[in-house]
């Protein structure tokens, strides 16, 4: 056996074995009573290797479970910080139930690129609808459907079966459904829910179930989920990416610079933070944002500067400098 096929073969074996350790360890998590932990530390004491895999799944869950109370000492104390230790602890979490689900199963994974949507029929009859930018996967098992949201945003239309609950997982929490539909977005410092049919069942970092009915939105950050009533307008307005349009109500230049970006390969930067709490609004395919900095210009003057790498940077007025 050559050296190159040896160490494939080492990396083969410790892989398995850390699947394993990952395996017993979730299991004793997930468990009553203390036989599965005597059954894990008995695997444990079997052989020094399976103690040094067994700590590293130890160490990875508690690491994410202490992240909020003993935050590493790079990360400093602005606001900044919360989202940090929410990125590091959403990823950590992620990689957990990545594992765990390819221990009980195989997982299917779909994604978009920048600027494609794709809609997903499963074998239970959901459909997904993924937007720009957008991956998820997918564990379909005989106790529940189990899926995770890795980032963008996603229509989930849930065929009933009430045997099986579908459970989308993002970051720290956690949306039930049975039959229903709703849409997640993974913002940058929350996730936003939007509930079209049916009622959701929603937890984050262990908070009580909190229910959201349809016509009716939630904010997801940090333990708290935010239920919001929402006007048929504004459902609508959120959709609008099923129909290849932004439409724009009043938001701040930020934010719709922020919806702009996430269909561009060169995006539109704010030159100016005067610029950033102008309201705007309008109509725009997400294809023709061009559009967009068309009308900046026609309506407020704002001036469209294109960089060397081909960003475009919005300007105020000149008379406004």
């Amino acid at each position: 056996m050559s050296n190159s096929n040896k160490a494939q073969d080492r990396a083969a074996q410790r892989k398995a074995l850390e699947a394993e350790a990952a395996r017993r360890f979730l299991k004793a998590q997930a468990g009553n009573g203390a036989q599965d932990w005597d059954e894990a530390m008995a695997w444990v004491a079997l052989r020094p290797e399976h103690g040094v895999a067994f700590a590293k799944v130890e160490a990875g869950w508690e690491f994410a479970e202490g992240l909020r109370s003993k935050p590493p000492p790079w990360i400093g104390e602005r606001a900044d910080r919360r989202i940090a230790l929410s990125l590091i602890a959403a990823t950590i979490i992620g990689m957990i139930w990545t594992i765990t689900l390819q221990l009980h199963g195989s997982v299917d994974r779909y994604h978009t690129a920048l600027g494609e949507d794709r809609s997903v029929r499963l074998a239970d009859g959901s459909l997904i609808h993924l937007n720009t930018a957008t991956s998820v996967e997918v564990a379909l098992r005989e106790d529940g459907r189990h899926l995770h949201l890795l980032r963008g945003e996603a229509r989930f239309d849930v065929a009933h079966d009430a045997r099986r609950p579908f459970l989308v997982t993002i970051g720290s929490a956690t949306v039930r459904a049975v039959g229903t539909a709703f849409n997640l977005r993974l913002r940058s410092d929350k996730t936003e829910l939007t509930v079209i049919e049916g009622t959701v069942a929603v937890r984050d970092n262990g908070s009580l179930p909190r229910r959201v009915a349809a016509g009716n939105g939630a904010a997801i950050r940090g333990g708290t989920v935010a239920v919001t009533a929402l006007r048929p307008a504004s459902i609508q307005q959120r959709m609008a990416w099923e129909r290849g349009r932004i439409e724009l109500e009043g938001e701040t230049l930020a934010q719709a610079v922020e919806d702009m970006n996430r269909y561009r390969a060169h995006p539109l930067i704010l030159g100016d933070t005067k610029l950033a709490a102008l309201r705007v609004g309008g109509s725009f395919h997400i294809r023709q944002s061009d559009d967009f900095v068309r009308a900046l210009s026609a309506s407020f003057g704002i001036r469209s500067i294109k960089g060397r790498d081909a960003a475009i940077i919005l300007m105020p007025p000149e008379n406004d400098e």
